[in-house]
């Protein structure tokens, strides 16, 4: 795919057929992981809890969630199931022991302004097994694009209401979804972003349970020299909370980058 301005760019994004969008959702896709309550005893079953970023932060590698992904469903589970290899059948699980937590204090209750975000530290000896398949985003890197570029905002999430689940066995999808305008919003030193998704589309869910912890990424595609298209992203905010439907439009409330950094802060 060749393109020489944003506005080529764009063109190609819209069609389908370019293949485009599933690429940098591929990409992305390599941070993202869905997790899993695994519960041992007689019957052992699983319970889809939410979505994760697997990050890195001053050489300890974690996972970046909603808080009450965790405190919920997460903290009651023997172990912690991860999605490692995509479309294959696999079950990876961590003792849910092994995980230090670091986050914003758990609020009174759980609403629409949290404070939402917790980092899940990764036990030692998991970092080398989920780094075989998955990367971790260096949370403290820099990104420069010396390029005109088009801008866009993916949020990956793990919609339930597009898997299956039995008691034993989840059919998942991780998926990426392009934003819409981004509205922001600041309240005691975090902030907060809204993104409204049109529910009109067939393909989009009308509940985003199982998106909550979800990424959401700044893409810049540009045009590279030889003409092709590529991207370099950064890491933007943490899905958390889901608001009412109004004309057929449900907004998504994220954290921002001012929470990502506060949250970062708790570990130091």
């Amino acid at each position: 795919m060749s393109a020489s301005s944003p506005h080529d760019i764009a063109t190609i994004l819209r069609d389908e057929r370019s293949g485009l969008r599933e690429k940098v959702v591929r990409n992305l896709g390599d941070f993202t992981v869905a997790l899993l309550a695994i519960y041992n005893g007689s019957h052992e079953r699983l319970a889809l809890a939410g979505t994760g970023t697997l990050v890195w932060i001053d050489n300890a590698h974690f996972i970046l969630t909603a808080r009450h992904v965790w405190d919920e469903v997460l903290s009651k589970a023997d172990q912690i199931g991860l999605t490692l290899k995509p479309e294959i059948d696999h079950k990876y699980g961590v003792a849910r022991k092994e995980f230090a937590i670091f986050g914003l204090p758990k609020p009174a209750e759980w609403n629409e302004w949290g404070p939402d975000l917790i980092l899940l530290r990764i036990p030692a000896e998991s970092v080398g097994t989920i780094g075989a398949y998955k990367s971790y985003w260096n949370m403290q890197g820099r990104i420069d694009v010396n390029a005109e570029i088009l801008e866009v905002m993916v949020l990956m999430g793990t919609p339930a209401a597009l898997g299956e689940f039995t008691d034993t066995h989840a059919e998942l999808q991780i998926t990426g979804m392009f934003l819409g305008p981004e509205k922001v919003q600041e309240r005691d030193g975090l902030d907060y972003l809204d993104y409204e998704m049109d529910l009109s589309f067939t393909e989009v869910p009308r509940t985003f349970g199982g998106v909550s912890g979800g990424g959401v990424w700044r893409v810049y595609l540009y045009s590279a020299q030889d003409g092709e298209i590529d991207w370099k992203m950064s890491f933007h905010g943490t899905a958390y909370y889901e608001l009412e439907i109004v004309n057929e439009h449900r907004p998504i409330r994220c954290h921002g980058p001012k929470s990502i950094t506060a949250v970062l802060n708790a570990i130091r």
